[in-house]
């Protein structure tokens, strides 16, 4: 347990409410606290603190799948890596995310330097903690995961337990993953109570979780997911998949669904959409404001007559549609949600 760092004395004392006394505890906290003074300062240390400097521009970043926040309400507590949006339940499904790499197990994903920029507050993706939380829940944005990064914390949640590396506690392990790529995981849990340091660590995560009212959702290696029937594929057109803006904004109508393939545009562009009749317009590729609320961009997507097509891609960006072939979006400021125009 000497490799598992920081100690849970430390970690007890991020929760929202932190236990006052808690038998596991009680041996790291006993002894004589050291004199710091005149003690030079470390240069993981150092490290650190430049991670966290050159993070600090992402903290503001319209919210969108493969970033990580801080969780609004305890910030030292932890952040989630965001996966996907759920439509059905207005909410986001992600993984709990900790600064511990030292704490990984099989089905936890180590927080490397490819993924830089990256704050050091998000170090470990529990991939084995999924989360379903509201956006009023998530803070500031501490780093931003590829998509292939994000499919390695898929693969770990289903795939993680069976393919741990064998060995002791506090050790990073590297698993191969489906199409060459890797990843640093840590090693299985022990099956015994008490002998493995992570397993109280797993108990006080889900005991401020629990403070926090968030939910920690089956993973999905314990689930089982009905196989959904393939439909045929159409040559000519394609399903244009439409996702919700982060604060829960959703309305398009299913006549602007198909659109011709040969047409598809990226951006501002006019397109032509075909069937029975010919209908035009023009696509406009925005980001909203961070603190832009569902009901302000609503209302402003009513006034502009506008539609969200499309978004949120990798860089939080939003398609949005306009019946008008001569439209064009007001500059970013009062009045309205936007941050950006063509980012």
């Amino acid at each position: 347990m000497n490799a598992l760092t920081p100690t849970l004395a430390i970690v007890a004392a991020r929760l929202p409410s932190p236990p006052s006394s808690v038998d596991m505890l009680d041996g790291e906290v006993a002894g004589a606290t050291p004199d710091w003074r005149g003690v030079a300062v470390p240069e993981h240390v150092q490290q650190r603190f430049a991670r966290r400097s050159d993070a600090a521009p992402l903290a503001a970043r319209p919210i969108a799948g493969g970033q990580i926040h801080l969780l609004a309400r305890c910030p030292g507590f932890g952040a989630v890596l965001l996966d996907a949006w759920d439509s059905t339940r207005q909410r986001w499904r992600g993984w709990l995310v900790t600064p511990d790499t030292a704490y990984a197990d099989a089905c936890g994903l180590v927080v490397e330097a490819r993924d830089a920029p990256v704050d050091p507050r998000a170090g470990l993706v529990l991939c084995d903690m999924p989360l379903s939380v509201a956006v009023t829940d998530l803070g500031a944005c501490l780093g931003m995961f590829s998509q292939e990064r994000v499919q390695a914390a898929r693969w770990l949640e289903t795939h993680g337990r069976a393919n741990g590396a064998t060995a002791a506690p506090g050790v990073i392990a590297r698993v191969a993953l489906p199409g060459g790529d890797y990843a640093l995981t840590g090693t299985p849990l022990s099956s015994e109570l008490g002998k493995d340091g992570r397993v109280a660590y797993r108990q006080l995560l889900r005991q401020g979780l629990q403070q926090l009212q968030i939910t920690v959702a089956t993973p999905a290696s314990d689930t089982v997911v009905p196989v959904k029937p393939v439909q045929a594929a159409n040559a000519n057109r394609w399903l244009k998949i439409v996702t919700v803006v982060a604060a829960s904004v959703m309305v398009v109508q299913s006549a602007w669904l198909f659109l011709p393939k040969e047409q598809a545009v990226v951006g501002n562009a006019e397109f032509r959409s075909g069937g029975s009749g010919v209908e035009t317009g023009v696509r406009l590729r925005v980001l909203f404001r961070a603190d832009a609320t569902e009901a302000e961009i609503r209302t402003w997507l009513q006034r502009e007559q506008l539609e969200i097509v499309a978004g949120p891609d990798t860089l939080g960006a939003f398609t949005l549609l306009s019946r008008d072939r001569q439209k064009v979006l007001p500059p970013p400021g009062p009045g309205n949600p936007l941050a950006v125009v063509n980012p």
